[in-house]
């Protein structure tokens, strides 16, 4: 009877063990925001470099540090929820940020436009398609100063859109099933309570942003929407700290990371070791001009 019990068992595939770090890549934290930060960090230094050997000055972007999942005050960020809301009633032009590069090529002649154009990507701007999770696919550049500044970080073009976009692949996905999450649902019907008592009858943070951003869309502006905007966001935020919503959603999405299929932990451990490669690249970059000058 064992053996035929035992013949009967169906195998089921394993993936690789989760590692810390295949957790941090899969929910970008962790040590994820710094080594994000690092890698941009680098990126704009060896593009700048590339630039200015034919004759392009982009100025240094200013430094931007993402916030880390963990620290829950600074992911709520009441004081920014105060001045601006969801930033629905907002726009907000990033191309013309300091250090962009489409701000910078705004300011230059059409001729030297399409010569800054050929030296970031490439004379014809020849690019390839990447395979990602699933269906999905990114398409990069394949040559100028770009490519050859992923190229020196992540070993090629290909591996650079793996570990910039497969990260977030991973975290939509555990997210989504973080949402069923026992622990998660608890927080949120704590939270729904505390929004209740401010005036607000809102399923989710995710629901009170989507239906202000249909309000907002059907014609609901001017200043009465958005007193209405900052209103909601500010309590929201407050119940979210009252609650540690953010939190209990972390947690629910870290441990979706064990229970990804085998399929999906073999792509994870493969661009997780990418990406800690990558990251080893950038802290060498970032410390080469300080060897220099010592």
């Amino acid at each position: 009877m064992a053996a035929g019990l035992v013949g009967c068992t169906s195998a089921q595939p394993t993936g690789p063990p989760v590692s810390a770090a295949m957790t941090d890549v899969a929910t970008r934290s962790g040590r994820w925001p710094t080594g994000a930060d690092q890698l941009q960090a680098a990126f704009d230094q060896l593009d700048r470099t590339c630039l200015s050997k034919a004759g392009f000055h982009l100025p240094a972007a200013p430094k931007v540090t993402l916030p880390s999942p963990e620290n829950e005050a600074a992911t709520i960020d009441l004081a920014a929820r105060r001045r601006r809301g969801y930033g629905i009633s907002m726009a907000h032009d990033s191309s013309a940020a300091a250090g962009n590069p489409n701000a910078y090529a705004s300011s230059l002649s059409a001729e030297d436009r399409q010569r800054f154009g050929s030296a970031q990507f490439g004379p014809g701007m020849p690019r390839t398609g990447v395979a990602l999770k699933g269906k999905a696919t990114a398409t990069v550049p394949t040559a100028g100063c770009v490519a050859r500044a992923r190229t020196a970080l992540a070993g090629d073009v290909h591996t650079w859109a793996e570990v910039s976009y497969i990260p977030q692949q991973f975290d939509d996905q555990t997210s989504r099933k973080a949402l069923t999450d026992t622990g998660y649902r608890a927080a949120l019907v704590r939270w729904r309570a505390c929004m209740a008592q401010a005036g607000y009858t809102y399923a989710s943070p995710d629901a009170a942003v989507a239906r202000l951003q249909l309000e907002h869309e059907r014609g609901a502006k001017g200043a009465r929407f958005q007193r209405l905007e900052r209103a909601v966001a500010v309590s929201d935020g407050e119940c979210a700290s009252r609650t540690h919503l953010p939190a209990e959603l972390l947690r629910a999405r870290r441990r979706q990371v064990s229970r990804l299929s085998a399929r999906d932990l073999s792509t994870l451990q493969s661009v997780t070791q990418d990406w800690e490669s990558a990251v080893t690249r950038a802290r060498r970059v970032l410390a080469a001009p300080a060897k220099r000058g010592a």
